[in-house]
């Protein structure tokens, strides 16, 4: 319940980005008062989690921290890019004091509460069993639906009602809670992904068929107003692990009756997509799409590696870009505004903490992406986490989706959905022939239970899901 609240209040709060600090401070406190009143499942979690994830995971909490400790003037002044910092000082003779490793040491400072909130969700859904982790899964789906109604009801009043932050008045897109249409758009996406892996494959009533379509619907089209390019293109992600997950279940072969399904579902596609293309707010926004011409991210790109060079191999101070960039921004590639993000969380990581912010980001890749190939053989739950990590790993190259609280909160949540997910997928295995209708395997039709152990597809039932877990209710009758 407590990691669920964290959730919403990361939704309802948490989407303005670094412009909106008071509503970022409503979600960082109340993930320092969860963390306070659950000090024995923090020491648990450090204690007993996976030792690489747990090293990771310190690291990253020490990291903004050891930047802000102050250094005498002989050690900062000559870290590399320190120049400026120096002269400034000397103007005002004030260069023989300490100072901090950071350029913008309060910005570091915000990074580091703003992991706080991910913290407390990772140290309280990490252990949750396999039922609590899909009820946690139907509430980011949830959350999907909430930012597409609430999108829907702004854009009917032209954003100028109902609206979270300043800046998104007036705006053509669909902003729901967030001030920028990449992360909003981005959000949809993970809860496309969460429904793909919490939808059940055994026992489907129409409830689930119908409602699971019209909440696919509603998010896709959702992602599609928020007129992100990006976000347009990864529906491609959950489209794939939906995908994967019916064939590695189903083991199709091309019959009468698949063929009859798959047109159907392409009529339906192709119908709902001749549909809107006539929209005006469809058609704007696929026609981004050709103002990639115009794009100034390749120059910011090309600014920042200049930048890196700077700061090499130790960094600026995470949070600092904004203030560093414009040192090294060349003059033909000024424009009216300023840059404020490299628009590449791996670039922005590389300038800001140099070789360590390297070190981090492949620690982090190579733990989530074991655990990743590992929940893609296995299926279940934890495709939420693999679908989720895909859509930040790739909007990340052009954009700053981490950077956003709520999707600091979701990200965190969709890891400790993966942590255990081995444990939690045996323990349903274990638990299917009981909670199939109170018969044992024993009490099977001997033909069955030897299908079962055999190959083909009556080798599912240990390998995707436990699928009758899906379903507590469908379990019951």
């Amino acid at each position: 319940m407590q990691a669920g609240i964290l959730v919403l209040v990361g939704l309802l709060f948490g989407g303005g980005g670094s412009g909106a600090g008071l509503a970022n401070l409503v979600v960082q406190l109340a993930g320092l008062a969860i963390l306070a009143i659950n000090g024995p499942a923090v020491a648990a979690f450090f204690r007993t989690a996976p030792r690489g994830l747990v090293v990771l995971v310190a690291l990253t909490l020490l990291l903004p921290l050891l930047q802000l400790v102050p250094l005498p003037p002989a050690i900062w002044q000559a870290l590399p890019g320190r120049e400026f910092v120096g002269q400034s000082l000397d103007l005002t003779g004030g260069s023989d004091v300490w100072m901090p490793f950071s350029l913008d040491p309060n910005r570091t400072a915000i990074a580091f509460f703003a992991l706080l909130p991910a913290l407390a969700i990772l140290v309280l859904a990490w252990q949750l069993g396999r039922e609590d982790k899909r009820k946690l899964l139907m509430l980011v789906v949830a959350c999907g639906l909430i930012v597409v109604l609430l999108g829907a009801q702004q854009l009917a009043t032209g954003n100028r009602h109902l609206v979270f932050y300043a800046e998104t008045i007036g705006s053509p897109d669909l902003q729901g809670t967030f001030a920028n249409r990449n992360t909003g758009g981005l959000m949809l996406d993970i809860a496309l992904v969460a429904l793909v892996a919490v939808f059940p494959l055994r026992q489907i009533r129409a409830i689930w068929t119908l409602g699971g379509m019209a909440t696919a619907v509603l998010l896709i089209v959702g992602v599609v107003l928020t007129r992100s390019r990006t976000s347009m293109l990864l529906l491609l992600v959950p489209a794939a692990l939906a995908a994967w997950r019916w064939v590695r279940w189903r083991r199709p072969t091309l019959t009468r009756r698949t063929a009859i399904a798959a047109g159907a579902v392409m009529l339906v596609l192709a119908g709902a997509a001749s549909l809107l293309a006539n929209n005006q707010r469809v058609q704007s926004a696929f026609g981004r799409f050709d103002a990639v011409e115009d794009e100034q991210r390749p120059l910011i790109w090309k600014d920042t590696v200049a930048a890196s060079r700077r700061y090499w191999p130790v960094g600026s101070g995470i949070g600092s870009f904004d203030d560093v960039f414009q040192a090294d921004e060349a003059l033909e590639n000024l424009s009216y505004g300023r840059a404020q993000r490299a628009h590449d969380d791996f670039l922005e990581a590389t300038l800001e903490s140099g070789l360590v912010g390297i070190a981090l980001v492949l620690g982090w890749a190579f733990v989530l992406g074991r655990l990743g190939v590992a929940a893609l053989r296995r299926g279940g739950i934890g495709l939420a986490g693999v679908g989720t990590f895909a859509l930040v790993a790739l909007q990340s190259i052009t954009d700053y989706p981490l950077r956003s609280q709520t999707l600091l909160c979701l990200f965190a949540l969709m890891a400790a959905v993966l942590i255990g997910a081995e444990r939690d997928e045996a323990e349903s295995r274990r638990g299917a022939p009981e909670q199939g209708g109170g018969k044992s395997a024993r009490s099977r039709p001997a033909g069955r239970s030897g299908s079962r152990g055999t190959g083909g597809r009556g080798g599912r039932s240990g390998q995707e899901d436990g699928l009758t877990a899906f379903a507590p209710s469908e379990r019951v009758s």
